[in-house]
This record gives C-alpha cells, structure tokens and sequence, in this order.
C-alpha cells in the first residue's frame, strides 16, 4: 500500500483515482458504446487496486473506510459514471470476503489480484427461490 495510517492509505486510493480519471474519460464513449469496460481501463483499475478498495487487508485488500470509498468512486464517476458504478458492484461484493471462512475467502480473492465477483440483483441468488412465470 505505501502510507503508513489507514488516513494517509485511503488519502492515497483517491489520488490513484484521480490519477486514473482523465484515461477513463478518453475512454468513456468506448464503454459507452460497448457497454462493457474496455480492456486498458480494466487493466489501469487492476494496477491501482480499484477492485480491492474493501477488500480485507488479510487478503491483500485495502480496507478502505466507507469516506474514503465513496470519494475514490465520486472521482471515478466525474470520468465516467459507468466505470464507478461497475467499481461499486464489485467493491460490495468483495466485502463478503470479511464474512467467509478464511481458507474459502483467500480461495476466492487471495491468489489473482485480478479477482473479481459481480451478482445480478434482479435474480434471485437460489434457484428454489426463483420466481416461475
């Protein structure tokens, strides 16, 4: 992470933010039209650990504290609105790790930085559970 406090780490989470805007700004017709993140900003957001903002530092996150993340995805959503709300899915789902048995949870996030976990919450998470037309 490279700060010492958790202040000065999150103070510096909202500078790789951003750092990142203008890169995410010249893409955000791209993404636009793809509707999807296109690969250099996906690639840019892995390298500065937009995905592990509350990730639990056990598993190499940064457990960031709820200000600070919501500054860190108000920068983003200054670039691109889409980027941030992709980012937010995410984030949220990565919380979960700080409710998993240790061994599952560095299964799921602790070997490939570049994990990620997204749901769809218009769909029940169970199929018993899902609505018969």
């Amino acid at each position: 992470m490279g700060a010492g406090t958790p202040a000065e780490a999150g103070g510096e989470y909202v500078e790789r933010a951003r750092r990142l805007a203008p890169q995410i700004e010249d893409c955000a017709d791209q993404i636009e039209q793809e509707r999807r993140l296109v690969g250099p900003v996906l690639d840019a957001l892995f390298e500065a650990g937009m995905f592990r903002l509350l990730l639990p530092r056990s598993l190499d996150g940064a457990e960031v504290d709820p200000a600070t993340f919501a500054q860190v995805i108000e920068e983003i959503a200054k670039a691109d609105a889409s980027t941030a709300w992709c980012m937010c899915q995410a984030s949220g789902c990565s919380m979960s790790a700080a409710y998993l048995p240790p061994d599952v949870a560095a299964e799921v996030f602790g070997r490939d930085r570049r994990a990620v976990l997204a749901r769809d919450p218009t769909r029940a998470p169970w199929p018993s559970t899902a609505a018969i037309a």
